[in-house]
């Protein structure tokens, strides 16, 4: 199947999500956009031709693949709505809240990374970690000038096509890093934390 045949939905209206989902619609996939208050976003589509907006419960019928961009203390809602759905979820998220004092903490997940612990609680799901280590300045438009890298992770290996394609059709360089259990170098705090790279420089780290 082509690649932009496949639906996106995008779960999270914040920059990462939108401008993820900006660029797949600019790339000819039909992307749906969520929010608890769909009708807040509709500025967001208005220059974008097969983009919508919708309630989450919507967004996931709707998607093949899933773009999962959300806080992570939202995470547990989202998790019971899509529970025994069979989707491709594309993971963004870090396990990181606010503290009293206005810091980032992380939250403890006993060693395991947050693509580690989605892929558990979602067993009938494909779950791939990217673009965590990303900051959203990175996602603009006009960036494949310099093709950044991506890395991601995922233990199911028939998809990686898919999601090379996918990457590469907005412009980004896809890297496979390995099966989950290694998704904590490429989220907040991890090896590659706000590196940006080329494919080649990125490369070049793994054979250090």
């Amino acid at each position: 199947m082509e690649t932009r045949t496949y639906k996106i939905g995008i779960i999270g209206s914040g920059d990462m999500g939108c401008q993820l989902g900006r660029l797949w619609s600019k790339a000819g996939y039909e992307v749906m956009f969520s929010s608890r208050n769909p009708e807040s976003l509709q500025s967001l589509i208005d220059d974008l031709k097969d983009a919508q907006v919708g309630a989450v419960e919507d967004t996931i019928d709707f998607a093949d693949i899933i773009i999962l961009a959300i806080n992570y203390g939202t995470l547990e809602q989202v998790i019971q709505k899509l529970d025994g759905k069979q989707k491709i979820i594309i993971d963004l998220t870090n396990p990181v809240y606010w503290t009293a004092n206005k810091t980032l903490a992380k939250v403890n997940l006993n060693g395991k990374s947050a693509g580690e612990e989605l892929q558990s609680r979602l067993p009938r799901a494909t779950v791939i970690k990217a673009f965590s280590s990303h900051y959203a300045a990175s996602l603009q438009e006009g960036h494949s000038d310099y093709p950044i890298a991506v890395f991601y992770t995922t233990d199911d290996t028939a998809n990686t096509k898919l999601v090379e394609a996918l990457i590469t059709s907005i412009g980004f360089a896809p890297i496979y890093y390995g099966e989950l259990n290694r998704s904590l170098d490429i989220e907040l705090y991890g090896k590659y934390s706000n590196k940006i790279m080329s494919k080649e420089e990125a490369i070049a780290t793994l054979v250090q």
